[in-house]
């Protein structure tokens, strides 16, 4: 029997997320995937803007940026020609990020390496039972099989998770008759205007395309020299393998002789199924991400709100598992992501409505861009599909907007707000007063001075997920025994 101290179950980008936090804790997990080596295809190609400031507050986001395909000032709600402006919210990151997942992976496990942490590969978890101590995982490896005893395990492995499955969470949800199919191809020729990378959302859609009842969007320019094709299919069940002659047909009904296809190199068909587990937390054992919740990949949220989840999950593990916070710190991933999941599954359904070209549809699409054209409904939803309008339910005896809120990055006494937060440990900010409050934090908590006027506070903390769980409106002196409140919820006790 192995005892570990963590296992994180998939290597996708939210397991390996949530093996960065843990290793900026001090807590090196233990990492296994399925796969026999990295996956070079991938199904996801966006980043919104809430995960792409994630990135840029562990500094990543240099080496995600230097191989990115396009910056897309706008965003989308399901295809419809209204852009989704990001203007409202703050942001020094106010686009979405093209950028496809199997290379995110690379830059979160060379990020891993270098924390001291690796992958074990061709590793499948196949057996999994807990009680109030540990958990025992089996694992059968190249070498035989393994036998696992972790304090907790972390299921990151996909929509088929074994972990969700073997951990025994409820995973109840929906389908319907839509399915859809992403490819990657290799052109012979093409057109100048097909090799364009996009500039705006409006490139990524292309023209409206109700006659049929099918719909495809334009090429898009991989990093590898490939081209993704998507489209997606209305009366068909998404149960049966991609064909080449189907990727060909696609693109000739859209583009005719213009685009003539060299190579599919790889095909893969989606659905519409939208399921949420009823629990992110069972005793020793969470899921997240695919295993989490699984949708239709409208409004490239996906890859978004998984590695979302990891952040949310991995500081506060590692806190937990390194020590030095009580484990009733981990209930609050559950009460914090899951209504965030559900919200995700709902939009996203919303969304398969309106994407049908279907003419019974017309008169909800129609109400729908005329809604969107409303800056505040525009604004909202463009806060919802991108993330930063995330808010969680933060306990504190005054209310304020930015509570529980994300923290913009902040130009501080000392750098900017990301670049304090890149140790994965909360940030203060605040004069002198409220540092001597949090020194018995040093070390979980940084400090630094910076201006709050323009939302009439004179000091916030700062979560490392970015999340404000803090803030003091004046210099009443009632607010110092309200921080060291906060200090010990979020951070454990002092030292």
């Amino acid at each position: 029997m192995t005892a570990v101290n963590v296992l994180v179950v998939g290597a996708g980008p939210a397991g390996l997320t949530v093996a960065c936090e843990l290793a900026l804790a001090g807590v090196v997990p233990t990492v296994i995937d399925l796969l026999p080596e990295p996956n070079r295809h991938s199904k996801a190609l966006g980043l919104q803007p809430r995960t792409v400031e994630l990135l840029d507050s562990r500094g990543l986001l240099g080496a995600v940026l230097a191989d990115a395909v396009a910056k897309i000032p706008d965003g989308h709600f399901a295809g419809l020609p209204v852009p989704l402006t990001y203007d409202r919210w703050d942001s020094h990151h106010a686009y979405h990020l093209i950028y496809p997942q199997n290379l995110l992976e690379s830059v979160l496990e060379a990020e891993l390496t270098r924390l001291g942490g690796r992958v074990l590969r061709a590793h499948e978890l196949v057996g999994l039972t807990q009680d109030e101590d540990a958990v025992a995982a089996v694992v059968k490896a190249p070498d035989g099989e393994v036998r696992y005893t972790a304090r907790y395990v972390v299921g990151c492995d996909g929509h088929a998770s074994a972990v969700r499955a073997l951990g025994g969470f409820a995973f109840p949800g929906t389908s319907t008759d839509f399915s859809g199919v992403v490819a990657d191809v290799v052109l012979e020729s093409a057109p100048p205007e097909v090799l364009t990378r996009p500039k705006r959302t409006a490139d990524l859609l292309g023209e409206d395309r109700e006659d049929r009842r099918d719909v495809s969007y334009p090429l898009v320019p991989l990093p590898n020299g490939r081209y993704r094709v998507v489209w997606a299919e209305y009366g068909r069940r998404a149960d049966a393998e991609v064909t080449e002659r189907e990727v060909r047909d696609a693109v000739a009904q859209r583009y005719g002789d213009e685009v003539r296809i060299r190579e599919v190199d790889w095909a893969s068909r989606l659905s519409d199924a939208a399921h949420q587990a009823t629990d992110y937390r069972l005793g020793r054992v969470f899921v997240v991400a695919d295993a989490a919740h699984v949708h239709i990949p409208a409004g490239g949220q996906g890859l978004s709100v998984g590695v979302q989840d990891a952040m949310n999950l991995g500081w506060k593990l590692g806190l937990v598992a390194s020590g030095r916070a009580p484990a009733d710190l981990l209930d609050s991933y559950h009460a914090e992501r899951h209504p965030v999941g559900a919200r995700v599954l709902e939009n996203t359904r919303v969304q398969a409505m309106l994407t049908n070209p279907a003419a019974a549809h017309d008169p909800l699409r129609r109400t729908f861009v005329d809604l969107l054209r409303l800056k505040e409904v525009n604004d909202r939803f463009a806060g919802m599909l991108s993330g930063l309008d995330v808010r969680y339910d933060v306990p504190g005896p005054v209310r304020h907007e930015v509570l529980g809120a994300r923290m913009p990055d902040l130009p501080l006494g000392t750098g900017r707000l990301f670049e304090l937060l890149r140790g994965g440990r909360g940030v203060l900010v605040g004069d002198g007063r409220w540092a001597d409050v949090a020194r018995g934090w040093a070390g979980r908590v940084e400090t630094a001075g910076g201006d709050l006027s323009r939302w009439d506070l004179q000091a916030v903390l700062v979560r490392p997920d970015g999340h404000v769980c803090w803030i003091a409106p004046d210099a009443g002196a009632e607010h110092a025994g309200h921080l060291t409140k906060a200090l010990r919820t979020w951070f454990g006790p002092s030292a």
